[in-house]
């Protein structure tokens, strides 16, 4: 379980490539059931994801069907020398996904899966570039709030979702 500090707000918000597991937490206010095992993609849907870089900014999206789609932005600069290459599965991330009571913190349940290797390259040479540039974190909100203002049409077009595999 995470500590109490890490439990992330409502939404998604990702830890990734800091030695531990990449994992994209997810927190919902009081779940249900169903509402638990369709993130965790054990319901009808498939889970998509994908991944949007307009440097600086790194977005990872998360369809899980029936209309529910939250994003997470990364910053992976902020890691500084705590950042550690992933171990890739066949060019796949492997991401373990939580879901969370977002009221207590509680975490309800988990399920280990990987990113699409396509998207997997798109988010390791966006983390490359990332990394490698001179802005500030100022730049990386005022891109972040530029691709919040795109249509979710043209958005989904953009992010080109891509289903995830199973571990």
């Amino acid at each position: 379980m995470t500590e109490p500090n890490k439990i992330p707000p409502e939404g998604a918000s990702a830890e990734l490539f800091n030695g531990d597991i990449n994992r994209i937490m997810i927190a919902i206010p009081a779940p249900s059931h169903p509402e638990v095992e369709q993130v965790l993609g054990k319901g009808q849907h498939r889970i998509k994801a994908g991944v949007v870089y307009r440097a600086p900014a790194i977005l990872l999206s998360f369809d899980f069907g029936n209309g529910l789609v939250m994003d997470c932005p990364f910053e992976a600069k902020g890691l500084g020398e705590h950042f550690v290459a992933p171990e890739l599965n066949d060019g796949q991330l492997p991401l373990t996904l939580q879901v969370f009571d977002a009221e207590n913190g509680t975490l309800l349940e988990s399920t280990e899966v990987a990113l699409h290797a396509d998207n997997t390259q798109v988010l390791m040479d966006a983390v490359a570039d990332q990394r490698s540039r001179e802005w500030t974190h100022q730049e990386f909100i005022g891109q972040l709030s530029e691709l919040y203002k795109i249509e979710m049409s043209e958005f989904l077009q953009l992010v080109q979702q891509r289903e995830l595999a199973a571990l």
